[in-house]
């Protein structure tokens, strides 16, 4: 098992979701200073965003290698599977910012905007399906 069930804590979903809207923030912002702090600020803000989704929904990741995958997976699975450019897009973040974390992986210009872009819509949709469920 992934994952492991929490009772549900709108102040803590909501306290995820706000860290999560500032580290897009941080990102956007970053593009100017630099590329890679920009695309890993992007990818924090998109797992951010996913654990405040789980946490609505009860749940939250066990401790344990690979649980980003889990916590992509989890969300990839309770949101709208039009999404599924987004999630390809975040999986990929997510590879490389470990390279670019555990080894060199150069972070252009155009993957570091692509990524804050897909960081705010995406946190769009979270917080849209967060507040259908939890008013």
């Amino acid at each position: 098992m992934k994952t492991k069930p929490q009772k549900i804590d709108p102040k803590q979903v909501e306290k995820f979701l706000a860290d999560a809207h500032k580290k897009a923030i941080a990102a956007r912002k970053n593009l100017v200073i630099d590329e890679e702090t920009a695309y890993q600020t992007a990818y924090q803000a998109m797992i951010k965003g996913s654990l405040a989704l789980m946490l609505s929904h009860g749940q939250r990741p066990r401790v344990q290698l690979g649980h980003h995958i889990a916590i992509i997976e989890f969300a990839q699975k309770h949101l709208d599977p039009r999404l599924g450019t987004t999630f390809a897009l975040f999986d990929r973040m997510r590879r490389k910012r470990n390279d670019a974390f555990y080894d060199i992986a150069i972070v252009s210009d155009m993957e570091a905007e692509d990524a804050v872009r897909a960081a705010e819509g995406y946190l769009k949709a979270v917080s849209a399906d967060i507040h259908a469920r939890i008013p």
